[in-house]
């Protein structure tokens, strides 16, 4: 009974050795963390990336230098084309903003108010009168074939410049079936240096004293 006994336990005993034995041996299968290898899938696509990365950079990049890429370099300012002036062109512009609205839009003016400027001799004649008329104003009557013309014009000295006021008497010289020499720049500023002091608008008799003074 007691040899039975003893052989049982050593039986149990001899188990629970096995036992432990195998468990140590399962143990030291279990590879170490960090240690055991990815699926053969994922090498394939990190090399696939990184060549994908190295064509781009060669592709687009260029060639490494210290010179500036074309990409990044400053664009050149733009050169506009300076455009012609047209004394009939710009003379139009002036005449419609300035003028039109009294003068009409075929210069044939206002009976009793405005005079005509198509075939006007103070138009086509000597540019001193509609230069200085245009730089100081006009006031007082005047009479062309006839009828009297009385409403005041005013001066434009300070809203035109030289060549505006060229371009416009220009423009009236040569519109309206009017036909006269092209008024320079020059020639305004010499007239509106000459009236510089003027504070009030001409009258005809003050003009034609001016002009034969000249």
């Amino acid at each position: 009974m007691a040899d039975e006994r003893f052989f049982g336990d050593r039986e149990d005993y001899r188990s629970m050795e096995e036992l432990h034995q195998a468990a140590l041996e399962k143990e030291e299968q279990i590879p170490e963390e960090g240690n055991e290898r990815g699926p053969w899938w994922m090498y394939v696509i990190i090399v696939l990336t990184l060549a994908f990365g190295f064509f781009y950079m060669g592709r687009y990049l260029g060639e490494v230098s210290d010179r500036p890429h074309v990409l990044f370099t400053e664009a050149e300012p733009a050169v506009a084309e300076e455009e012609e002036f047209d004394p009939m062109q710009v003379g139009s512009r002036v005449y419609t903003r300035l003028c039109q609205s009294c003068h009409q839009q075929d210069g044939a003016g206002v009976e009793g108010a405005f005079p005509p400027l198509g075939g006007s001799d103070w138009v086509v004649g000597d540019p001193q009168r509609p230069v200085n008329i245009v730089l100081r104003g006009f006031e007082g009557e005047i009479v062309r074939e006839g009828v009297t013309y009385n409403a005041p014009m005013p001066g434009f000295s300070r809203q035109l410049s030289d060549e505006e006021v060229a371009a416009v008497v220009t423009y009236i010289r040569n519109s309206f079936d009017n036909e006269a020499p092209e008024v320079s720049e020059d020639e305004v500023a010499e007239i509106r240096e000459a009236t510089e002091d003027r504070t009030s608008a001409w009258t005809e008799e003050e003009l034609e004293q001016f002009i034969e003074q000249q």
